[in-house]
């Protein structure tokens, strides 16, 4: 089994990570990234070196230090018809998660070009927004962001689950998440500041319980996502 990750024993991201954008620092095995405001954008980290993940299972801890929100975020390198290779995210926030197929949806070449256009007539954006709303599953959680929790992503075939601290939350069907493909794993951290620690990346087999399984996990977090639609 192929497998990746950092237990962060050094003081340095490196040579394991990959910094994009943001502050990173390490500390008693503790990564607290925040960002940094000229760069308009989260902070964030690909591990290395790459490995091509087709079905994997990530897993971190982490912890809420006034953060917005924390990432899970798979992309290909060498995949050109999506924004910088996006294949899918899922975002952790104090009180919701989303999972996103962002290969065929938000950052899909075609999509992506004409949503971040500020020239673009809103009535376009809204096409797209709604032609593309099936691509994200968005759930209400309930957990204190000041303690540490646990984060596990199961990807395998067009499915994509999260738990938190062993617990269902979160789940997506849709076709991008089945990308033969994922090659760059990393933490995104919006705002400031997020702790992650405990890393772990690894090859995913379908499980033949995930069948009879699958029925009462989904009818419980159909009830969780029609609660946040009713709340947002």
């Amino acid at each position: 089994m192929r497998a990746g990750g950092d237990d962060f024993s050094r003081p340095d991201m490196k040579p394991k990570w990959n910094v994009g954008k943001g502050s990173w620092s390490v500390k008693d095995g503790v990564v607290s990234a925040a960002e940094n405001p000229d760069d308009h954008h989260a902070a964030y980290a690909y591990i290395t070196p790459n490995i091509d993940y087709k079905d994997a299972v990530a897993e971190f801890s982490f912890h809420f230090d006034g953060a917005k929100s924390v990432q899970l975020n798979m992309r290909d390198s060498r995949y050109n018809d999506s924004h910088a290779g996006h294949i899918i995210r899922v975002q952790i926030q104090p009180t919701s998660v989303q999972l996103a197929d962002w290969k065929t949806g938000v950052m899909k070449n075609e999509n992506y070009e004409k949503t971040s256009d500020p020239k673009t007539d809103p009535a376009v954006k809204k096409e797209i927004q709604e032609k593309i709303k099936d691509k994200t599953a968005s759930f209400k959680v309930t957990f204190d962001p000041a303690e540490w929790h646990t984060a596990r992503v199961e990807v395998v075939g067009d499915e994509m689950l999260l738990s938190l601290d062993g617990n269902p939350v979160g789940y997506l069907k849709s076709e991008g998440i089945d990308h033969p493909t994922k090659n760059m794993l990393g933490i995104t951290v919006g705002g400031k500041t997020g702790n992650v620690r405990n890393v772990r990346f690894w090859d995913a087999t379908a499980s033949p319980d995930w069948v009879s399984g699958r029925t009462s996990v989904l009818k419980s977090l159909r009830k969780k996502r029609q609660a946040h639609r009713s709340l947002s």
